[in-house]
This record gives C-alpha cells, structure tokens and sequence, in this order.
C-alpha cells in the first residue's frame, strides 16, 4: 500500500491525532507554568522572603484545576456560570457535523458518503452533549 492509498484510506486519523497533540502540549504548558511558580517560590525562600500571597493561591488554583476535566470547560468560567468553553465546542462541533454532512451529501469524495454522514452524526452528538452540559451547567 503507498503512502497515498494509506492517507485516504486513514485521513480521519488526523482528528484525534490533532487531539491528542493539542492535549500534550496543553500539558506540557501546564508544567512549565508550574514549575516556574515553584522556582519563584524557592527564591523567595532562598532569600528568606515571605511569597506573596497570589502566587500560592494561583499555585492552589492550579492544583484544583487538574482534577477538573478540560472538555468541560471547567476553571474560572465555569465557576462565574459563564459556560464559554462550552459554548466554544458547541459551535466547533455543530459546524464540523455541518461540514461533514454536506460533503457527503454533495459526494465532495466520491465513495466515502457513508462514512462522512457517519462522522457529521457523531460530532452532531457530541455538540449536543456539549449543549446540554452547558444548560446544565447553568441550572447549578
């Protein structure tokens, strides 16, 4: 098989690829930030300084936020009600579905029309579950 027939065989292996990328460099980002608020806090200690008080609460809001699952949107907009992470994926997500939706529709690809209506409906529902995760979230 040729490098070719493996990427339209595979193409939508790009997605969670995409995905999985973005959530380690996420987390990669999340560490270093870390680890800069932890050297900050061993020089002041050096120095026989007090640290200021935001930069150990902004290290214990950190904290609370990796038990928080990052596709709900969580931190600081979750807690003032906000729901704008939400609000982003659903919009993300509903368009996505519509893209795919129409390229099987207008045979964008010929030969693949099951397979793009299969993928619009499972990003369909996940826009929805976005949605009523935010409507929820609200209610609270």
């Amino acid at each position: 098989m040729s490098a070719s027939e493996l990427f339209v065989s595979y193409w939508w292996l790009l997605f969670p690829l995409a995905f999985f990328i973005a959530a380690g460099w996420s987390s990669f980002m999340r560490y270093q930030r870390t680890k800069a608020k932890i050297d900050l806090l061993k020089t002041y200690a050096a120095a026989g300084k007090e640290p200021p008080a935001d930069l150990i609460a902004s290290l214990e809001r950190d904290s609370d936020r990796d038990d928080e699952h990052d596709w709900t949107g969580g931190g600081e907009s979750a807690s003032s009600g906000s729901g704008g992470g939400n609000a982003f994926l659903v919009i993300l997500f509903s368009g996505l579905a519509g893209v795919f939706a129409y390229a099987g529709w207008s045979g964008l690809i010929s030969g693949v029309r099951e397979e793009f209506y299969f993928i619009a409906m499972i990003l369909g529902v996940l826009a929805l579950a976005f949605f009523a995760s935010a409507i929820f979230r609200r209610r609270k």
